[in-house]
């Protein structure tokens, strides 16, 4: 039996390198879900990295969590044992295929279940899921689902989120003069007005980190191409804020109703105070390393990891990752950390791309400018510094590529104020939960 201490460092130094969440907590025991395309490489990875750490752990394990086998690890604390659970799950939605296919359904069902409470003026139940009542839910559902679909190929678990997502919405917004979209053609002048500034101001690599709206509840007869007269994405969100204040355009995101009740906030209104206390706590990385790091809260787990997140040999896919206390919670690329640190008065990193080149080339001159970046950051001495150059030049392209940036990012943040670092670092923070001050307003439904 591990230790209590050694054992959870080890089992979250383990787990932070995997796409890891949460699903379920208690005095007992701690269910995990990791991710991945393919579990059964990803159930091997997991545990060549406990026996890595030195975790006793029993692979393989048959568990009601799931039909695919388990990694458990127990601990022992005091005179109680918890059991540490961890579940490979394969990735879903985002892309073609059932996931693609389950997500489009849910989303435009829930459309077409709150234009039915609408219509129908009066919180439904089960019991209103008619043909007729449907059939007068459907003029103001825009959906890009087939409508039968919708009524007859819904899980019983999404017919009761539906049901109350529904009620819920009707409950904040119940005139009758409102339309339902999802996939609809003024949901296209939305998003293509945000892709269209967004060439431009390269501020997000993902739409749904601007705005994870999965439907938009919009005023009849409202055209939307009010939005094409801004340019920026400040004006963009503060036109967004504003019709959304009018009641003429409002986006909503979904999250599956599991509960008796819903509910709904509001999220990135230029009115709310932010609810992160991420702040800047200094950096940390070694010469070995081709990674580094930007503390963002009180515990040492409590930090964005920047590198190369592709393969083995490939460079592309230089990042920031915010790490916590049990689990990764985002990804930041290096479009929006150059957007960040360009809104804050700071120089932008090189991209991507020049910095491959440069590590492909392996030229004296660039080990020489890493080694200085070394030097000025202390991870090395002045008198190491020519060592240094020629143990660079002996290193794999995909470290330099990597580490070329991370010493550009953390003198970056080493020479801010404190205050434009503690900004950064919280605009880092919020962004991988699309809540970043420059994210568009929304409502969150669940």
């Amino acid at each position: 039996m591990a230790k209590a201490g050694d054992a959870l460092l080890a089992l979250n130094k383990v787990l932070q390198g995997f796409d890891t969440s949460i699903k379920r907590a208690s005095s007992k025991s701690v269910v995990y879900t990791v991710k991945s395309n393919d579990r059964a490489q990803l159930a091997a990875d997991v545990n060549a990295a406990l026996k890595k750490e030195g975790v006793n752990y029993k692979p393989n394990v048959a568990d009601r969590e799931s039909g695919f086998p388990i990694t458990v690890v127990y601990v022992k604390v005091g005179n109680s044992v918890i059991t540490y659970k961890i579940v490979y799950k394969p990735l879903k939605g985002g892309g073609s295929g059932a996931g693609a296919a389950a997500t489009k359904l849910g989303e435009s069902s829930q459309a077409l279940y709150a234009a039915m409470a609408n219509v129908l003026g009066k919180n439904i139940s089960q019991t209103d899921l008619t043909e007729a009542n449907f059939m007068k839910a459907k003029p103001l559902a825009i959906t890009d689902e087939d409508f039968k679909k919708m009524v007859n190929e819904l899980p019983n678990d999404w017919i009761h989120s539906s049901i109350m997502g529904a009620n819920e919405l009707r409950r904040k917004y119940s005139d009758k003069k409102f339309e339902y979209h999802r996939g609809s053609k003024k949901v296209d002048i939305v998003e293509n007005t945000f892709k269209k500034i967004n060439r431009v101001e390269r501020a997000f690599g993902d739409i749904n980190k601007w705005s994870p709206a999965d439907i938009y509840i919009i005023e009849k007869g409202f055209d939307p191409s009010v939005l094409d007269k801004e340019t920026t994405l400040k004006g963009l969100n503060e036109k967004m804020f504003e019709l959304l204040k009018e009641n003429k355009l409002i986006g909503v995101s979904l999250k599956k109703i599991e509960g008796r009740n819903a509910k709904m906030s509001q999220k990135n209104f230029p009115t709310d105070k932010k609810m992160s206390t991420a702040a800047y706590g200094g950096t940390s990385s070694t010469f070995e390393s081709m990674d580094g790091y930007v503390r963002w809260g009180n515990a040492t787990t409590e930090k964005i990891q920047f590198r190369s997140f592709g393969g083995e040999t490939s460079l592309t896919g230089w990042q920031g990752e915010i790490k916590g206390a049990s689990a990764n919670q985002g990804k930041v690329s290096l479009g929006p950390i150059n957007y960040v640190l360009r809104r804050h008065g700071l120089k932008e990193l090189p991209t991507s791309q020049e910095s491959a080149t440069l590590a492909k080339q392996n030229s004296e001159k660039h080990a020489q400018d890493i080694a200085k970046m070394m030097v000025e950051y202390g991870m090395i001495k002045g008198d190491e510094e020519e060592a240094a150059v020629k143990t660079i030049m002996g290193k794999s392209n995909k470290y330099r590529y990597s580490k070329y940036l991370v010493l550009k990012m953390l003198l970056t943040m080493e020479n801010a104020k404190k205050d434009v670092a503690d900004a950064v670092t919280q605009d880092l923070y919020l962004y991988a939960s699309s809540q970043a001050s420059f994210s568009a307003p929304y409502l969150k439904l669940e």
